[in-house]
């Protein structure tokens, strides 16, 4: 270790490392973690590296045993420093917080939750561009495949999928940004796992295909009744 480091301890600065992962269940489980930065080992010393004095951030579940309420972020209290020292001092707590919102609602709830409300929005904007000159009699065609479960229906149309469908440009680096999962432009290198980003990111697709097809149907259950008549498969009235 050739410089300061970063890192997750079990309980207090001297405790064991903890992944992000690990660290978010030990919240959710009511024990306290905490984020520290350490330097390099002194000879004989811990060969993780030895915590630096004043920059271990404590993060502990809410008061009072409120499972509702995220756990809370508490450090001592700091007067003048260098700049160098202060900047890491403020990767470290943005870490800190990082953790107690993504533990607010229970191991990464937080993020799988606000990125399935991303996601759905999107689904439906998508659903809503891709019907837009959709004839009557394509519509109810969608019906009927939608009402017989034939999997052809979801052949259809691509729903957004964190690649650009249907005119939404909106990627994984867009999601990680809107969760507060990055640090200077790229991923937290504590969430370099990846854990988190990718549930987020199944929640997100997920919610985005649910709420594509939810508009869609509504979108041509509502174009069909306008303009009744037979499907497109056996030719137009």
């Amino acid at each position: 270790m050739n410089r300061p480091a970063i890192v997750i301890r079990d309980i207090h600065h001297y405790g064991g490392d903890l992944t992000v992962p690990e660290a978010i269940a030990r919240l959710c489980d009511g024990y306290p973690v905490t984020v520290t930065v350490t330097d390099p080992a002194p000879p004989g010393g811990d060969p993780r590296g030895n915590p630096r004095h004043g920059f271990d951030i404590a993060v502990r579940p809410a008061l009072g045993g409120r499972p509702e309420l995220p756990p809370e972020v508490s450090w001592e209290a700091r007067t003048f420093e260098a700049p160098g020292s202060a900047a890491l001092f403020a990767e470290a707590l943005t870490l800190a917080s990082q953790l107690a919102g993504l533990a607010g609602l229970g191991g990464g709830q937080a993020a799988c939750g606000q990125a399935a409300v991303i996601g759905a929005a999107h689904g439906r904007d998508a659903a809503r561009r891709a019907l837009a000159l959709a004839a009557p009699a394509a519509c109810r065609d969608i019906i009927l495949l939608l009402e017989s479960g034939d999997p052809m229906a979801w052949d259809l149309y691509d729903t957004p999928a964190l690649g650009g469908q249907h005119g939404i440009r909106y990627d994984t680096a867009d999601l990680a940004g809107d969760l507060g999962l990055l640090l200077d432009g790229d991923l937290n290198p504590a969430l370099a796992d990846g854990s988190v980003l990718r549930a987020a990111e199944q929640a997100y697709v997920t919610a985005a295909g649910e709420a594509f097809w939810a508009e869609a149907e509504h979108i041509a259950r509502d174009r069909a009744a306008q303009h009744p008549g037979t499907s497109s498969q056996r030719g137009e009235p």
